[in-house]
């Protein structure tokens, strides 16, 4: 209960600052290797291909645009697993989201919910995914596995306007995706993926690399 109420007050202390924050697919390594007990960890994801950014945008009148969806964020993660469930929370450098799912062995299925979000015509959003995983275990130590998922993303883009204040707001689309990964131990993941927009005919590469640390429950 302790650790709950923490994770609750972390989340309202930086829901404040999701509107400079990005979100995409999290690992589904990690997701699909918790341990009982809970589990923490932190990494990094890598982007490549067609990322939005001002260059792509420019001016509109007397309205002038910058965003930078960026190639790279931290990602870290607190996650707990009981008996098949797993749930906690994932953060993409301060934006927040709740992940709950279920596993086995060899085959996982999460979902994810960030924070509301608000668009350029007011319009607000929740960054939300799926992921279905299929793992193989090599031997105990070493494991790979593939994954698909299909991820509202967001990015934040901050408008100027001649002779006014700023405005911020994001930018979402939809990506649908597959990836594979390896982990080791269920601690050290390496995970590749690619994504397709849905409404354009952009594509994105990660690369994602995480560490993970377990406490598990204490005995009775």
């Amino acid at each position: 209960m302790k650790n709950f109420g923490v994770r609750v007050a972390l989340l309202m202390a930086v829901m404040f600052l999701v509107g400079c924050s990005r979100q995409y697919a999290p690992s589904a390594a990690q997701m699909m290797n918790t341990m009982e007990g809970d589990n923490r960890g932190i990494g990094m994801m890598l982007r490549a291909g067609d990322l939005y950014s001002s260059d792509m945008v420019g001016y509109q009148e007397e309205r002038s645009f910058e965003m930078d969806e960026n190639n790279w964020n931290i990602e870290w993660f607190t996650y707990s697993k009981y008996s098949y469930f797993v749930f906690g929370m994932n953060f993409e450098n301060v934006a927040p989201r709740v992940v709950l799912g279920a596993r086995t062995d060899y085959l996982g299925l999460f979902g994810w919910l960030g924070w509301l979000v608000t668009d350029e015509d007011g319009d607000t959003h929740y960054p939300v995914g799926a992921t279905l995983v299929e793992q193989l275990p090599i031997n105990e130590k070493f494991k790979i596995g593939v994954s698909e998922y299909i991820s509202n993303n967001m990015f934040p883009i901050e408008e100027t306007t001649e002779g006014h204040s700023n405005d911020s707001y994001v930018n979402m689309y939809s990506e649908v995706g597959a990836g594979l990964y390896a982990m080791y131990s269920n601690t050290v993941s390496l995970e590749f993926r690619v994504g397709k927009e849905l409404d354009e005919s952009n594509y994105r590469y990660y690369l994602l690399a995480n560490i993970a640390w377990n406490s598990p429950p204490k005995k009775k």
